[in-house]
């Protein structure tokens, strides 16, 4: 149940769930009343349980802060050289089509600072913003979850690709864990995933993977002999069987990729990666992460969420605590951090 103590909600919506945190302000510090996760495939349900918990407010729909997981979401570093050039309309725009290969008249996009995210500002110095994120995903695919929002009774006071919000996120953990070291953070989804090298300083870099947890079903299908890929995805989002032992066959073309990326990162910067973290994952996929550790021979960054909660002024009410968090809400906590005063 929502608390009727809500003056607000966090929500991340992945190709999995909706996650939702109950809170008594929108801004740290604030108490998390309740932390629910829903289907993604039954808005109904986040629909009817906002509309029982708005009867008696004066209005039906709960502002909110938004993190949103779109298919199509890029990222992309790109160094400024000249900050004339930069200031040219349509700069951005032919960045994106000429060296990406991505239609920026289909896209929303946005140009953020590696080092602090902050939006490029043409009035700032080039040596305040050399090294800019250029992130985004289609302008469709956002007004879908932002109607889909609204249909459920969510009012987005804000709402953003959460990847980023993982990655400023991470990056305050980081800052506040006092942890020198390089992270590599992954996320995977249904037909993607991205990987970000990045320290408590900057994103030192974004990089594509053309590989999601759909291109593990014909693995799975052809390894355990079933019918087709539908009796695959049954069997992989199913919870009831052990992929750990097969488990480097499934994610052997992420782990090339994985490899090659801090492998090139540690000959170009002379640093070493010695921890992982992968986001948007549910909990039946935790073995992923671990599979993917062991053979990269890394380990997993533990997440001390209580202390990071304490440190942004965030605290948990009767109902809920920090252990109710975990790699798969990772994303609804930094949502935490984004606003924090």
């Amino acid at each position: 149940m929502l608390s009727k103590k809500a003056k607000g909600l966090f929500v991340e919506v992945n190709g999995f769930s909706y996650h939702v945190a109950a809170v008594s302000g929108l801004a740290p510090p604030f108490t998390v009343d309740s932390i629910l996760e829903i289907p993604r495939h039954e808005p109904g349900k986040l629909k009817d349980l906002l509309e029982k918990a708005s009867v008696g407010r004066r209005n039906r729909f709960f502002n909110s802060h938004c993190g949103i997981v779109p298919e199509s979401r890029f990222f992309r570093l790109h160094t400024i050289e000249s900050m004339t050039r930069a200031k040219e309309p349509g700069y951005f725009n032919q960045v994106l089509e000429q060296q990406f290969r991505i239609n920026p008249n289909s896209s929303r996009m946005v140009a953020l600072n590696a080092v602090n995210g902050a939006p490029f500002s043409p009035e700032k110095s080039l040596a305040t913003q050399k090294e800019l994120i250029l992130c985004g995903a289609d302008s469709r695919e956002f007004s879908a979850f932002q109607e889909n929002l609204v249909e459920c009774g969510v009012y987005p006071q804000s709402l953003q690709i959460s990847t980023l919000s993982s990655l400023a996120g991470l990056k305050n953990y980081l800052t506040v864990k006092e942890i020198e070291q390089p992270v590599l953070l992954v996320e995977m989804t249904q037909n993607s995933a991205n990987l970000f090298i990045l320290s408590k300083d900057k994103v030192d870099l974004c990089r594509p993977v053309n590989f999601g947890f759909n291109g593990v079903l014909p693995v799975i299908q052809k390894e355990l002999g079933l019918k087709d890929e539908d009796s695959a995805r049954d069997l992989f989002f199913s919870n009831t069987f052990d992929f750990r032992e097969i488990g480097p066959k499934l994610l052997r073309r992420i782990l090339k990729e994985l490899n090659a990326s801090t492998g090139f990162y540690e000959v170009q910067t002379g640093q070493t990666i010695p921890q992982i973290y992968m986001t948007s994952l549910p909990e039946n996929l935790s073995w992923i992460p671990e599979v993917v550790a062991a053979e990269m021979d890394i380990s997993l960054l533990e997440i001390d969420w209580e202390g990071w909660a304490s440190s942004i002024g965030v605290s948990f009410g009767d109902d809920c605590a920090a252990s109710s968090f975990d790699a798969s809400k990772f994303g609804l906590f930094s949502l935490f951090v984004n606003f924090e005063r």
